[in-house]
């Protein structure tokens, strides 16, 4: 396992009932926000407090770029938390994603041997179950450097994810809350609330996200 100050954020190679909703968000742009449901699972063992917490940071992330997330919780059984489309772009075997929500999973632990250094992944194009899965064991470790609090680097580690599929894309950049690889620096300004999109970043996942809500994504 790489050291925890170069751990990567991401590879960017969940029916649920009883929905309880968080809505957080202070856009940070001159326009009316667009409301972005994601539906959220947590099979890690996440404290309500910390879930919380992060959800609050992840919005609060996102409302740069002028998106107003509202939170669904849902049971970390429901048939889609457990399902994923690893199909990549352009694949034959079926039409793109047309739901106007996305869908995030925390999971418990991951294997060191899969995706090492990475703290969660994205599928941009899954059309079904899961958009973003995050490494809450990893996180953890992450964390007992002091340099961050837990519910700080989950949201941010949420925020990324999330980023990859808005941004329908797993590319990274190199700097900011995509960048793909973090040292202590980042953590620290993380802390204080100085990671962020960029203004480029911001724009195109605007643009993308008012075509998947019109529901003109599929066409």
């Amino acid at each position: 396992m790489k050291s925890s100050l170069k751990i990567r954020l991401a590879f960017g190679m969940l029916s649920a009932a009883s929905w309880q909703p968080y809505a957080y968000s202070r856009p940070a742009v001159e326009v009316q926000p667009l409301r972005l449901n994601i539906h959220l699972y947590n099979q890690s063992g996440a404290s309500p407090r910390t879930l919380d917490q992060a959800m609050k940071e992840a919005a609060r992330i996102l409302a740069a770029t002028g998106m107003k997330i509202v939170w669904q919780s849902g049971p970390a059984d429901a048939p889609e938390a457990n399902i994923s489309d690893q199909h990549a772009a352009g694949s034959q075997s079926g039409k793109p994603d047309v739901r106007d929500y996305l869908v995030v999973k925390i999971l418990r632990s991951f294997p060191d041997s899969s995706l090492p250094g990475a703290l969660g992944y994205s599928l941009p194009d899954a059309r079904f179950g899961s958009h973003a899965m995050i490494f809450y064991n990893r996180i953890e470790r992450v964390t007992a450097s002091g340099d961050i609090d837990l519910a700080t680097m989950l949201g941010h580690a949420m925020a990324h994810e999330i980023g990859h599929v808005l941004l329908g894309s797993t590319e990274h950049s190199p700097d900011g809350i995509m960048k793909a690889r973090w040292g202590r620096a980042d953590y620290q300004n993380a802390a204080k609330g100085y990671i962020k999109f960029t203004p480029l970043q911001c724009k195109a996942i605007r643009e993308r996200a008012a075509i998947r809500l019109s529901g003109k994504s599929g066409e």
